[in-house]
């Protein structure tokens, strides 16, 4: 009956849905059993039961009737992935993938090319291709999403949008094509900010599996090890430990800096250029991995030094690591996120150190949803229950570079909690 119930899934797209008819006359015409033959009728597991995502959604439908809302149009990839649970990658070809939440069932509207495969793998039944054709962009969704609205009866309605994300392009021409509908900011990402129980189990695992996996990286290297030595070392401990569910570990510009490196934050190196650059002693180390468990990313920083490191690294990293602890103390549900930020930062600006950055941003999907909320000052934002935050705690030495440790925290009942077993890998120096 399952087998049943998921074929279906996968022939729906040739047969019009229930109130949606967007199929031009070819498509119409296109024989069932011949696209059959075409379209092998593959099902992806989701990453989560559907009890997951129809939790999800009734959360996001809840907000919605709170703020006055009929529906709302979910543009930014990672709410859609959240909601949809689709396995389509994105980043591929970054062709808009829309996504309309109403009382009635959901309705995708997605890239043709990439619509039989959101049908194989997702949580929603009901889908409309957009071809690739455009008065600007090829990837266009929004004639096709105006048609949705309109057939299901929602085209003088108050439509919810984020209007932080939305291309400015594509909202006038729905306030154009719509010129009845009321259109009001609805973030689905202030939503999925706040995880539930099943995500918070991948990421106390992802960081719990990272913790144990920089540990025993810090333990092996030694001097005459390349960058890239080092971020194999760590994916080989993360495959390790994953084992069949390992699918990627972060390697990208910050996983390890050596010597110089470190005064160059976020710069992309070439695998030569980092086997080219290897551990001397007198060299410190900046290290960042990260490793995903369904998306949900574990992560922190640790700092290493070969040799006895100068005393104003040590003091930096005292510094930090008592900014941090000032910085968890405050952290709590209802506390702004520029009181929260604040702790840390007057600390360390009265300690004589520069902190050029925020004290700590959402860190989910992918690893960072820092544009979501972050903690910096000046932000009115508040802290709610289930927030996760990656918390760097870093300085910039002058001649020497960055220097920090951080932490992940989830926002609790009570306060908040950081994450992972704190016995390994402690927040340290870490000298050799």
């Amino acid at each position: 009956m399952r087998d049943a119930r998921r074929l279906s899934r996968v022939l729906h797209f040739c047969r019009p849905s229930h109130q949606i008819e967007l199929q031009n006359e070819a498509t119409m015409k296109t024989d069932v059993r011949a696209t059959v033959n075409v379209y092998t009728p593959v099902v992806y597991d989701l990453p989560f039961p559907r009890s997951e995502y129809e939790a999800r959604h009734a959360r996001v439908k809840r907000e919605m009737a709170n703020a006055g809302a009929d529906a709302t149009l979910v543009t930014m990839p990672r709410d859609f992935s959240w909601l949809t649970g689709t396995r389509v990658d994105f980043y591929a070809a970054e062709s808009p993938q829309w996504l309309i939440v109403w009382a009635g069932e959901p309705v995708g509207i997605v890239r043709r090319l990439e619509a039989t495969t959101h049908r194989c793998c997702s949580f929603v039944d009901q889908w409309v291709g957009y071809p690739d054709e455009g008065p600007v962009n090829p990837y266009d969704p929004v004639q096709y999403t105006v048609k949705s609205l309109e057939q299901i009866g929602l085209a003088d309605k108050r439509i919810g949008i984020n209007l932080r994300v939305t291309p400015v392009e594509e909202y006038e021409r729905l306030k154009t094509l719509l010129p009845k509908a009321r259109f009001v900011d609805f973030r689905v990402e202030q939503i999925r900010v706040r995880r539930s129980a099943a995500e918070l189990e991948c990421v106390r695992r992802a960081n719990n599996i990272n913790r144990a996996t920089l540990a025993e990286t810090i333990e092996t290297i030694g001097p005459g090890w390349s960058e890239w030595d080092i971020v194999m070392h760590l994916c080989a401990g993360h495959e390790k430990r994953l084992g069949e569910e390992y699918f990627y570990s972060a390697t990208g510009a910050t996983v390890c800096q050596v010597g110089d490196h470190m005064l160059h934050m976020h710069v992309l190196r070439t695998p030569h250029e980092r086997k080219q650059k290897r551990v001397a002693r007198g060299d410190g180390i900046w290290i960042e991995p990260g490793i995903f468990v369904k998306t949900y990313v574990g992560c922190m920083i640790r700092t290493v030094w070969f040799g006895e490191p100068p005393q104003r690294v040590r003091e930096a990293l005292d510094a930090t690591h008592q900014a941090f602890d000032r910085l968890a103390r405050v952290m709590a549900p209802g506390r702004t996120s520029h009181e929260v930020d604040a702790a840390a930062r007057d600390y360390l600006t009265a300690a004589g150190f520069e902190m050029q950055h925020r004290s700590g941003y959402t860190a989910n999907e992918r690893w960072t949803d820092a544009g979501i909320l972050s903690l910096t000052p000046g932000n009115p934002l508040v802290l709610e229950v289930g927030q996760v935050f990656h918390c760097p705690m870093h300085v910039f030495l002058p001649g020497i570079g960055y220097v920090g440790s951080s932490e992940q925290v989830v926002i609790t009942e009570t306060g908040c909690e950081i994450l992972g077993d704190q016995s390994v890998c402690p927040r340290r120096l870490y000298v050799k």
